[in-house]
């Protein structure tokens, strides 16, 4: 028998289908398994719900699909309540698929009462065997849809963090200059942890900035400081709006500046007074084409770097302790 066909000796549910994938949480961002469950709910055309909202929604037969281990407690007294109503004869019926099987009394119900139990690997398969003989076990596909080769391009563009309300604006007059310039381009953007409220905002981050650069934009995640360290040492500008404008307390734009950076910004009566548009950084409001000029990016790198020289750890601890 092969291994992708079913392995146990499980009843069909006759005509009946699948009519909405039930996770417990649907930040694909979070998880593995919440971005599998998008992507299933996508590919099986039915919408994804939250586990509270099953008893709104009241799918005739969903396909349940978490980890009980990570439920926290409003979570599992929401299935527990659901429970009851589901086992009823004339109730909503349900399928599961098991990421993990921990023993617990829950999963054993759920396993129990399922129309079909799918195992995600054969380790689980070995531990509900002797619970159903409704099951099969079937496997995950791959989470890494966005296969396109990262092309080299005369000009890059990076920004991280993103944890400021995006300035769709400022990055669609980014947008302008970028087209202009004639150059080939790419954009890249990392959702920093430290810097971004959730994940979720991270993914809001990239739909936005996807509808300014549909085919010139490559979202990378949450990257290390090591990588976000090479990223800017490489790329000819970073990028960063801000409400109002910079500010003194900007990490993202004072992490460029020490790598020598050539930062697009924007600058008001507020910013930090060291910064002068087209000697250390590009004010996105006063630019009118962007520099290409080899000579002058390497001016505005080095300004840059004489510029976070200035505002250093030592010498911030050193003001702290005067």
């Amino acid at each position: 028998m092969s291994k992708l066909e079913p392995t146990g000796a499980r009843q069909t549910v006759g005509a009946r289908h699948l009519d909405a994938v039930v996770s417990h949480h649907l930040d694909g961002f979070r998880s593995g398994v919440a971005r599998f469950n998008e992507l299933l709910a996508r590919e099986l055309g039915v919408p994804l719900l939250g586990i509270h909202a099953v008893a709104d929604a009241a799918p005739a037969h969903p396909l349940l699909s978490f980890k009980a281990s990570e439920l926290d407690q409003r979570s599992r007294s929401a299935i527990e309540a659901w429970l009851p109503a589901a086992e009823l004869p004339a109730g909503p019926s349900w399928e599961l698929f098991l990421h993990e099987y921990t023993g617990t009394v829950l999963e054993r119900r759920l396993v129990e009462g399922a129309d079909r139990v799918v195992c995600g690997n054969l380790e689980i398969e070995a531990a509900v065997r002797p619970l159903t003989t409704r099951f099969e076990t079937l496997w995950t596909p791959g989470l890494v849809l966005d296969d396109r080769p990262i092309l080299p391009t005369e000009l890059t563009v990076f920004s991280f963090g993103m944890a400021h309300k995006i300035r769709i604006d400022m990055f669609g007059r980014l947008k302008e200059l970028l087209d202009a310039s004639g150059r080939t381009y790419a954009v890249h953007v990392s959702a920093a942890n430290h810097e971004t409220a959730s994940l979720r905002d991270a993914e809001l981050v990239f739909d936005e900035m996807h509808r300014i650069f549909p085919d010139t934009l490559y979202f990378l995640g949450n990257l290390s400081d090591v990588a976000i360290s090479n990223y800017l040492a490489s790329a000819t500008y970073f990028a960063a709006f801000f409400a109002n404008g910079v500010r003194a307390n900007n990490t993202s734009v004072a992490s460029a500046l020490e790598r020598g950076t050539v930062v697009i910004t924007n600058l008001d009566e507020f910013s930090p007074p060291e910064l002068v548009h087209m000697e250390n950084v590009i004010d996105i409001n006063r630019c009118e084409s962007l520099p290409g000029d080899p000579e002058v990016l390497e001016q505005l790198r080095a300004r840059a770097r004489e510029t976070a020289r200035e505002r250093t750890w030592p010498r911030l601890v050193d003001r702290l302790t005067r």
